[in-house]
């Protein structure tokens, strides 16, 4: 899968926060900014990169997402299915539907959402580097279907 993005953007995204800049570390990152509204599991981005890198293993996956999202570059998410994997968006909602897995983010860019958080970090004397924001229920179609 080529990315989107420049690679010098994804080692330069690296570089800032401390991490190395290994072959699978920016193929990774790159599929998951590549998401976009999408929302991947690690199997998911197993499948999809191993094709192109065929020495990758699970256990290299699940490390290098665990060390994006520690650095604040990737959000995960939990939902009934397992984890998924996104790109981290300004301070945002995920509707999460406990019943098909699909997953929406709501209030992307709004102010109102952005002084709450801002004010939340600022009570706490907290930086703030990523923000997850989970609401689960049903989606329109889920709950709309017949019981």
């Amino acid at each position: 899968m080529k990315s989107t993005r420049p690679t010098s953007e994804l080692l330069e995204l690296l570089a800032s926060r401390g991490l190395a800049a290994t072959t699978q570390r920016v193929a990774l990152l790159a599929a998951v900014l590549d998401s976009h509204d999408r929302h991947l599991s690690a199997e998911d981005l197993y499948r999809e990169l191993s094709r192109e890198l065929p020495t990758l293993s699970r256990a290299t996956v699940y490390n290098n997402l665990a060390a994006l999202g520690n650095a604040g570059l990737i959000e995960k998410l939990e939902t009934p299915d397992g984890s998924r994997y996104g790109p981290v968006a300004r301070p945002h909602v995920n509707l999460v539907c406990t019943a098909c897995g699909s997953i929406a983010d709501v209030l992307v860019g709004d102010p109102d959402l952005e002084a709450l958080i801002a004010r939340a970090a600022s009570t706490g004397g907290f930086q703030a580097r990523s923000v997850s924001l989970s609401v689960n229920g049903l989606c329109s179609a889920c709950a709309a279907a017949p019981a």
